[in-house]
């Protein structure tokens, strides 16, 4: 399997050093630069319009001229004889705030010689606030400020690191995700997984080139709930469960809280690799999940020992219970020992530094793979 594409969302930074240089690649999410003007029109109101709002509908209308008129300029320098507010082209964002900032202050000619307020004045203020809300939150840089992701002949480059084709191709992608905030993750992932669809719909070769992404606690941001922060990644892999395999597109999911996740994404599992789980509610879960015949089995999901796992559906045959080989090389995710760190533990710990990253937001170093350490 020298040629498998393999995405995987790292969510806690635990597979850096479970691969080697040659087999993968480790990228920290906000270093992969997934720039705004790769977003939809859509993704792009959800991040920067309260449709609750009553000018809502003027601000959608006005925003969506602004951002065609911006494509449809640059489409033209590129020689794109069709271009939409979709077209994954770059546009400016300054341009973008200076041709609302001019409509939402506009004064035209009114009676008496007198100007007075446009149609839309003032309809933009709130709108305004939002944009450079999110323009002063170094959170969101790595989608608002791209250094390297900043014009249309990036995206080639974007794409052949995405799906590991650079540097010589490698099986493996790791998009590190722990050095992005909580509240921020979900757009992450939902970006991720729409470039995976998008790659390979418009992959004319989609057939030769499947691509497998993997979401390691997927529970994290493939919610069942109706949370409006998780709604554009749940819609983003449940695009993929149900139509993904149709351009070569797999998705494999890795919870622990099985009934916390998508139960769009989950009718759409054809296997189910089940290790130990002793919550009642998760087992009762996947019991309904599994075809009726194997449900008894399920009731053996608490007895399971480190490794050992219950393997049901299209990659069995029949139900199997399975003793895992432990990896060569470990992911970073073995539990601490409490006993023996509060027996042999240091007496004390720099929190100077623990203070210094926490305000840089830096987690501790970790070994890489793909990058120099």
């Amino acid at each position: 399997m020298t040629r498998a594409h393999i995405i995987l969302l790292d969510l806690h930074g635990e597979y850096g050093q479970a691969f080697t240089r040659e087999e993968g690649r480790c990228i920290p999410a906000n270093e992969l630069e997934i720039p705004y003007w790769l977003m939809t029109f859509a993704e792009l109101c959800d991040l920067l319009i309260d449709r609750s709002e009553a000018t809502a509908h003027n601000q959608i209308a006005f925003f969506r001229d602004t951002v065609n008129a911006l494509k449809q300029s640059e489409g033209q320098q590129l020689g794109i004889s069709r271009t939409t507010v979709d077209t994954p082209i770059h546009f400016s964002l300054d341009e973008l705030r200076t041709a609302v900032d001019t409509k939402n202050r506009e004064m035209v000619p009114g009676s008496s010689n007198r100007d007075k307020q446009g149609p839309l004045f003032g309809n933009f203020d709130r709108f305004l606030m939002r944009l450079d809300s999110r323009l002063n939150d170094i959170r969101y840089d790595f989608l608002l400020k791209p250094q390297t992701r900043n014009n249309s002949q990036s995206l080639e480059g974007l794409l052949r690191d995405f799906v590991g084709l650079s540097d010589g191709g490698r099986r493996i992608t790791v998009i590190d995700l722990s050095p992005v905030p909580f509240d921020v993750r979900p757009t992450v992932t939902a970006q991720i997984g729409r470039l995976v669809f998008e790659f390979n719909y418009w992959n004319p070769d989609y057939r030769e080139f499947p691509i497998l992404l993997v979401g390691e606690e997927a529970h994290g941001y493939i919610r069942r709930d109706d949370d409006t922060l998780f709604e554009g990644a749940r819609k983003s892999m449940e695009r993929i469960a149900k139509e993904g395999r149709k351009y070569g597109i797999g998705l494999m999911v890795v919870s622990q809280r099985p009934h916390e996740l998508s139960e769009t994404v989950l009718s759409q599992c054809g296997t189910f690799i089940c290790l130990r789980m002793t919550n009642p509610d998760d087992q009762n879960y996947i019991r309904k999940l599994v075809p009726e015949a194997e449900r008894d089995l399920v009731g053996i999901l608490a007895g399971l020992r480190r490794g050992e796992a219950l393997v049901l559906g299209e990659a069995a045959a029949l139900p199997a219970r399975v003793l895992i080989d432990p990896p060569t090389r470990k992911p970073q995710s073995d539990d601490v020992d409490f006993l023996d760190k509060w027996t042999n533990g240091p007496q004390d710990i720099d929190v100077a530094e623990v203070v210094r990253r926490w305000r840089n937001q830096e987690r501790g170093a970790r070994r890489t793979f793909g990058r120099p350490a």
